[in-house]
């Protein structure tokens, strides 16, 4: 069974002990070529973008225009968490996190104590946080991602039978994580495993998956209602917190089974996005799901992607720098296509 990296696919540690100031850059969308892997916005206009090459994007016009902000490394971003008070974390590459308190002006590299790829970092608060990567990578923080601990994959994690002989629990690659209460967090990797946690991530256990492909992302509304989506076009669904997790019916184009990387719901809206193009919408909280429209430009690309706030807007990113500007389950692209 092949292993698939999408810190790989679709891309040292530094000891900085000082901030680094922030070089601010005035760009448009069509100036934007890096590839971009995630985003988080605090409201219909502010928000901050991340990707290759370091690249840390901030507009205060929902897209229109960015500020390109410096942290100080050229290695790739590849998760971020945002919250009201400006601060933000920000984890890639190599086991790089770096912490800012003033909305990306200045910079803080932290210690995450490994050189692991970390692919996903979710919070449920101010100070808790998960970050996961690859090797069964699973940090935990409590002080706002300042300092990091590594937590222990189960040892009793079901494996592929094909695999299960030649690969431990602390090989598998984790690729999201979803932490909505603060008791509550889950986390996704290859061969359809799920790991969730009851105590604030401080202890992990394999949930029961239906698939044995890799689930590239998942995310919860609360304790019980959570999704999950993967590999040839695979999107799982739970209303019980994991206890039972069942396929759920998605369109696909015809001809294809492409993958899904990222997933969100915001109230009645959310998106699932994936590859060359592979984009679905819903209008009804996740019950179901169409597929979107997108201009053949768009055939082509990858979205990884995608942050929403509550009443459904937000933005959608991907591949040499696009994105798309989301309105509840419409979009448009920020550059000309």
């Amino acid at each position: 069974m092949k292993r698939i990296s999408l810190a790989t696919v679709s891309v040292g540690f530094l000891t900085i002990a000082l901030a680094i100031p922030g070089r601010a850059e005035t760009i448009s969308p069509s100036d934007i070529r890096p590839n971009l892997f995630g985003a988080c916005f605090l409201s219909e206009k502010e928000g901050w973008v991340i990707g290759d090459l370091g690249r840390i994007l901030y507009t205060t016009d929902g897209g229109k225009t960015f500020e390109r902000l410096d942290a100080g490394t050229k290695r790739a971003f590849l998760s971020i968490a945002c919250f009201p008070d400006k601060t933000l974390v920000v984890v890639g590459k190599m086991g790089i996190v770096y912490r800012s308190i003033d909305g990306g002006r200045t910079w803080q590299p932290q210690k995450s104590g490994t050189d692991r790829n970390l692919v996903s970092v979710a919070f449920n608060s101010k100070e808790s946080g998960i970050a996961v990567g690859d090797a069964g990578t699973i940090l935990r923080t409590q002080d706002g991602g300042t300092s990091w601990q590594k937590m222990a994959v189960p040892e009793q994690v079901p494996l592929p039978e094909e695999v299960a002989e030649t690969v431990a629990p602390g090989d598998i690659l984790l690729y999201d994580v979803s932490f909505p209460t603060p008791d509550h967090a889950w986390i996704v990797g290859e061969f359809g495993v799920i790991l969730a946690s009851s105590d604030g991530g401080a202890t992990w256990s394999a949930q029961k998956s239906p698939v044995q492909s890799t689930l590239f992302g998942v995310t919860f509304t609360d304790a019980n209602d959570g999704w999950s989506v993967g590999l040839a076009s695979i999107m799982l669904r739970t209303h019980d917190g994991g206890q039972t997790w069942e396929r759920a019916t998605v369109p696909t184009r015809p001809g294809f089974s492409l993958s899904l990387y990222s997933i969100k719901v915001a109230g009645s809206y959310a998106w699932a996005i994936g590859d060359s193009g592979y984009l679905l919408t819903s209008t009804d909280g996740g019950d179901s799901w169409k597929l979107a429209d997108i201009p053949i430009q768009l055939a082509s690309s990858w979205f990884r992607g995608v942050s929403l706030i509550p009443d459904g807007r937000g933005l959608i990113v991907g591949a040499e720098g696009l994105m798309l500007s989301v309105d509840r389950n419409a979009f448009t692209p920020t550059r000309k296509l």
